[in-house]
């Protein structure tokens, strides 16, 4: 199955197919889907196997105020409220949170020496405590940081159309992604709380409901041992993906569904994602084919 709108959060793929073409799940067990990745780091393979992933919180930052003339500022505006409440948001850490998948990810990856800070890691719930250390993580490895906490992006701002115009009302929107077991209310609470600002409010987006696909399972066990089978030095691991894919569309409905990547990518070329030159070997493509191959082979014997 192939679906659109994924990006903008799938209402209009596999959102609409689930609530619109039922029939098409009917007895469905197991969906493969992306999400998982495999990296060359350091020339040490890792892979990881998604089975759940971080809640996408998209919000709508609303700030009101009297408008004027830009040649008379006041006290007070709309669009310094909105400028205020953003500096708030980015100097604010959240709390940082372990959740099992996440610290058996971490921990197996220290255990395999891969990463700047494989010593510390190997006991990811004591170095969370070590003051500095996850601001050095997230220096070297911004996504590794991200598993630890949840997250807010500052991605779109809007305010005046003119440039003379102070306006009654400016607005900005942030990308945040929250840990599976967060409260999405209990979250709002508490950036209402960091804003501080009773004329600022806050317009929910999107959200998503948090799911787990189990690694006991049949499925699972195929993963691991077709990826070990074509990759017999890689350190195969579960792991909670930062971003979101359509599975939970799936998950909600029961689906035992894993993200998967039959890809070995080098650092390099992973931090072109979404990015400049973002780009795929043609050697990963013809094997990433074979594996993909082997997976289904595997599951369907």
């Amino acid at each position: 199955m192939a679906s659109a709108d994924e990006e903008a959060g799938g209402a209009f793929g596999a959102g609409w197919l689930v609530q619109n073409r039922p029939e098409l799940f009917t007895n469905v067990g197991v969906l493969l889907n992306e999400g998982g990745d495999g990296h060359d780091i350091d020339g040490k393979q890792l892979f990881r196997i998604e089975v759940t992933q971080k809640v996408p919180v998209w919000l709508r930052i609303l700030a009101t105020d009297v408008s004027g003339h830009g040649s008379t500022p006041r006290a007070t505006s709309s669009v310094g409220r909105i400028v205020r409440a953003l500096e708030r948001l980015r100097i604010h850490e959240f709390q940082p949170r372990l959740l099992s998948a996440t610290e058996a990810y971490l921990r197996g990856r220290a255990t395999a020496g891969i990463g700047p800070h494989a010593d510390e890691l190997r006991n990811p719930a004591a170095a969370l405590l070590q003051p500095g250390l996850l601001g050095r993580i997230q220096a070297a490895d911004p996504a590794l940081a991200a598993l630890t906490r949840n997250t807010c992006s500052i991605t779109r701002m809007q305010g005046s159309e003119k440039i003379n115009v102070v306006p009654p009302e400016a607005s900005a929107e942030i990308d945040c992604r929250i840990l599976p077991d967060q409260d999405v209310d209990a979250f709002i609470a508490e950036l209402n709380t960091v804003f501080d600002d009773p004329e600022i409010e806050i317009v929910r987006i999107m959200a998503f409901s948090p799911a787990v696909s189990a690694t006991d399972t049949d499925t699972y066990r195929a993963l691991e041992a077709v990826t070990r089978r074509h990759f017999p030095q890689a350190t195969v691991l579960p792991g909670m993906l930062n971003g979101f894919t359509d599975s939970h569309f799936f998950r909600d409905l029961g689906i035992l569904s894993y993200g998967f990547s039959p890809f070995l990518i080098p650092l390099a070329d992973q931090r072109g994602l979404h990015g400049n030159d973002e780009r795929i070997s043609v050697e990963n493509i013809r094997r990433g084919t074979r594996v993909m191959r082997d997976v289904v082979h595997t599951l369907v014997h």
